[in-house]
């Protein structure tokens, strides 16, 4: 098969799977993007691995940016997202994923990798692990816990080109008690946030960098960001209609199961 068609084919189920993971599971999609996206550019393409892991985060971030957008307002249209949440995060969570992509584009690849990797895997464990709260269970926590909270999703955001979605899930469940689906909501707000942050640095920084292949916009890779995009969008406004017609508890297990899966995947495992 051809090359050129084999890419397209493969980044167009990613981007249909990366869209539902948004929609059902407020994760940006990085998580499914960041690997196939890696192997396409190193395996099939023939890119340096450590550059073909940042435009690999890049790309990722780009596509997370207009995806949580269109999957936020649905979200919030069925009054899961804790906007007072959102407002205290956000700006931190925009200049932490500057700082993280600035990190990104100076560390070599194989150990972002790995960092990605042990992240997803003690996400996987951790939600396993953890009780499911019932919505009124939610706790207040202090602003500046959430100020905090958006400052090192932020950051990890940007230097893993995974959005955060996940570790918000994470935090929101575990220490604010939030029910699974207003966490998921919340996170998808979120996201618009440390994505943007991430996305900007990630151009200004790749900017006139060789061997990306063209065209592209800095390290963003603009042939596989329209093509993740286009396929990423729809899918996640399927994915919002079953997150809420999705058991809570059913729907954490789906979340640990594709953690799992994507940890492994960036280990090396397959």
């Amino acid at each position: 098969m051809d090359i050129f068609l084999q890419t397209v084919l493969i980044l167009g189920l990613t981007g249909t799977l990366a869209g539902l993971g948004a929609g059902i599971l407020g994760v940006g999609g990085g998580f499914v993007m960041v690997p196939v996206q890696y192997w396409v550019l190193a395996d099939l393409l023939g890119v340096e691995s450590t550059l073909a892991t940042r435009v690999a985060f890049a790309t990722s971030l780009a596509v997370v940016l207009p995806t949580a957008i269109a999957t936020s307002n649905r979200h919030s249209q069925k009054g899961a997202v804790a906007w007072d949440a959102v407002r205290q995060m956000c700006i931190p969570g925009f200049f932490g994923a500057i700082a993280g992509a600035c990190v990104a584009t100076s560390v070599h690849g194989d150990w972002l990798r790995y960092i990605f990797g042990a992240l997803l895997l003690g996400a996987a464990v951790k939600m396993a692990l953890k009780p499911t709260y019932a919505a009124d269970d939610e706790r207040d926590a202090a602003v500046w816990l959430f100020i905090v909270a958006g400052a090192v999703f932020g950051f990890l955001s940007g230097l893993l080109g995974i959005g955060g979605g996940y570790l918000i899930v994470l935090f929101l469940a575990l220490v604010s008690g939030f029910e699974i689906h207003r966490a998921v909501g919340t996170s998808t707000a979120f996201l618009i946030f440390a994505s943007a942050g991430g996305v900007l640095t990630y151009i200004v920084c790749g900017w006139g960098i060789g061997g990306i292949p063209a065209p592209s916009l800095g390290y963003v890779d603009l042939h596989q960001w329209v093509i993740l995009v286009v396929t990423s969008i729809p899918a996640s406004f399927v994915g919002v209609s079953l997150s809420h017609s999705i058991s809570a508890r059913n729907l954490e297990w789906l979340f640990v199961g594709l953690l799992l899966l994507s940890a492994l995947k960036m280990f090396g495992i397959f």
